[in-house]
């Protein structure tokens, strides 16, 4: 493994184990590049804690790049969804190589992930904190270029997520010094975050930071990560080894 490579981390989106990114992370390690998925705080039953924040979320993707940093490595944070927002949110005043969305949420300052999506309440039903994901119901949406038996086998993985932290604003955002270079990987096949959306995160990102955002547009459902894994890490690799061009 080439140890100059930047290490990239990837933060989940709602609902997602670190595993979901298991065959990306693999390919791109083939490649030489250290890579690693956070596990989000949002993303698992604390209980007798309640249930964690948006900012528990930033707290923990913070401590991870200050820790890679500590060792004297570069860091490409790479966010996946829901994982847009807590990232927008940490990655504040860090020495960050590059910040990768792919159909991820960049909210405004002051919105949260309902907010910054368009809605007003909270996409399915909150019970004791968590919102839960009902496989059967919502595999044709997230991967909708999947077989359905397949597309159910990967949901399956989407047990729950706390309800606070879709309703929790951020109070910063990285992206609108300009100073973090910015790439947005679009997902035209989406059904969850549509691409007109997709589309107004870039042009929020640009207005807010001045700058251009490097756009890739991938024929894929909401999860490449599952349809297409190795594409996706060959984006990343990509988007990884460009020089700034802001």
């Amino acid at each position: 493994m080439n140890v100059t490579n930047p290490t990239i981390l990837f933060v989940p989106g709602s609902f997602a184990p670190p595993t979901i990114y298991a065959a990306t992370i693999a390919h791109m390690r083939n490649l030489g590049f250290p890579s690693v998925a956070l596990e989000l705080p949002s993303t698992v039953k604390r209980m007798p804690l309640a249930p964690a924040t948006m900012l528990d979320d930033a707290s923990v993707i913070t401590r991870a790049v200050e820790t890679i940093l500590s060792q004297g490595k570069e860091v490409v944070v790479v966010s996946h969804s829901y994982g847009g927002t807590p990232m927008s949110q940490a990655l504040v005043g860090l020495d960050v190589k590059r910040m990768i969305y792919v159909t991820a949420i960049a909210p405004k300052v002051g919105q949260n992930q309902v907010q910054a999506l368009g809605a007003e309440v909270l996409p399915m039903e909150e019970v004791g904190g968590y919102m839960h994901l009902d496989a059967v119901a919502f595999a044709a949406n997230t991967c909708n270029d999947l077989p359905w038996e397949l597309a159910y086998e990967a949901t399956l993985n989407f047990a729950h997520h706390s309800a606070s932290s879709f309703l929790q604003p951020v109070t910063q955002v990285a992206y609108a010094d300009g100073k973090i270079p910015v790439s947005y990987v679009v997902t035209e096949k989406d059904l969850v975050v549509p691409v007109a959306a997709q589309r107004g995160f870039i042009k929020v990102i640009e207005e807010a930071s001045g700058r251009n955002v490097s756009v890739v547009s991938l024929e894929s459902s909401h999860c490449p990560n599952w349809s297409i894994p190795e594409r996706l890490g060959d984006v990343i690799v990509a988007e990884t080894q460009k020089e700034d061009e802001w």
